[in-house]
């Protein structure tokens, strides 16, 4: 599990070394106490899920890490996580409105018969996101790629944490194909000032886009790394900033939300590729003047564009792009693409749930950023995506 620290005084500092101590720790469970940190979706404030963060009474200020690494030494790591993850499901039985639970697990004891019961028998495996961790153990070589399929297999979600953005990060994000993909707070702390940090970021939400994945950012305590975070497309937070962690499920100051809202709004208008999209009549809709018109699928996603001769350009060879993705990076991956991409110049825009937007320019795109239009850093510095 996640762990985190708890203050308070106690009378005997017990030794967490001691494998007495860690089966002392197992037969009173209650000791394993949870706090619950929320996460917020960055346009709109709202609370869509909690972290777990595992304490142990009686060990203060200091990392309970300790005793799940003696626990390891001693034949006891599987009862410990597990136990450790029961509470956490437990005390979070109250989530409302399809809020997830996201726990960290031990990569090498996803294989655990304990640990896996635990989660597969959870009330609602489609709301719990596994994150597998690595502590400074034996353990940590462990592959989690066979038990986390299991795992998707009865609906549970996977995370999958970014430190640096290297060839480690990007390979295990290519294995797992995780439904959550988490900023380290390394990344995210100054990233609004930060080319490096800020070229990371833009990497992973391109990445996350292509596997349908959504990104979270750990660790956000500056408004100024809030407000850049939205700009560049992540779409959920937690840290300090929204929220900090609590014994019992505590949403975010009102105040928060409302901030969240109105700069999004800001961005959204200053940013998002969305306002440079030309709306298209259907094929059906079609009146005379109009030079192209969109044919749909039943659900409102872009089979083709159709021009007044009746040639259709098929959505598969056209470059798509979604309405809240910042105008910048959209001009990167244009002046990346090959020419046959750019269909008679044009990239097509879908909403967050794929239903077709409209259509841009390509050389408008283009115009925007060299001309300032987003707001942003010039073109070509901590850009990338």
């Amino acid at each position: 599990m996640a762990v985190s620290a708890e203050s308070g005084p106690v009378a005997a500092e017990p030794d967490p070394s001691s494998p007495a101590e860690v089966a002392q720790l197992l037969r009173h469970p209650e000791s394993l106490r949870c706090v619950y940190q929320p996460v917020v979706d960055l346009r709109t404030g709202e609370c869509v899920g909690y972290e777990a963060l595992t304490r142990v009474a009686g060990w203060p200020g200091r990392s309970p890490q300790p005793w799940f690494t003696a626990a390891a030494r001693s034949g006891l790591a599987g009862p410990l996580e597990a136990a450790a993850l029961s509470n956490a499901i437990a005390g979070s039985a109250e989530r409302t409105g399809g809020q997830f639970l996201a726990v960290n697990v031990t990569a090498a004891l996803l294989g655990d018969a304990a640990v896996h019961d635990v989660l597969a028998s959870s009330g609602s495996p489609s709301s719990l996101v596994v994150e597998p961790s690595w502590p400074a153990d034996a353990l940590a070589d462990a592959d989690p790629g066979p038990a986390l399929g299991r795992l998707r297999a009865r609906g549970v979600l996977v995370s999958c944490d970014v430190r640096d953005g290297g060839r480690a990060d990007l390979d295990r994000l290519h294995r797992w194909n995780p439904d959550v993909i988490t900023l380290d707070t390394t990344l995210v702390s100054g990233c609004h000032e930060d080319p490096v940090r800020d070229r990371v970021i833009r990497l992973v939400v391109q990445v996350a886009d292509e596997m349908g994945a959504v990104v979270l950012a750990e660790g956000l305590e500056g408004l100024d790394d809030a407000r850049h975070l939205q700009r560049v497309g992540v779409r959920l937070a937690q840290g300090w900033l929204v929220g900090r962690p609590r014994p019992s499920l505590t949403p975010p100051p009102g105040q928060v939300a409302t901030w969240l809202q109105a700069t999004w709004q800001e961005t959204t208008a200053a940013t998002r590729l969305g306002r440079l999209a030309t709306t298209l009549p259907t094929v059906e809709a079609r009146g005379p003047g109009s030079a192209w018109a969109a044919e749909l699928t039943e659900d409102g996603a872009l089979a083709a564009l159709v021009d007044q001769n009746g040639e259709r350009v098929a959505a598969a060879s056209l470059m798509r792009f979604r309405a809240t993705q910042d105008v910048r990076s959209a001009a990167i991956r244009i002046l990346a693409a090959r020419a046959d991409r750019r269909v008679h110049g044009m990239v097509a825009i879908a909403d967050e749930d794929g239903r077709f937007v409209g259509v841009a320019d390509c050389d408008l795109i283009l115009r925007e950023v060299l001309a300032g239009g987003d707001r942003g850093m010039p073109l070509g510095r901590g850009s990338g995506t």
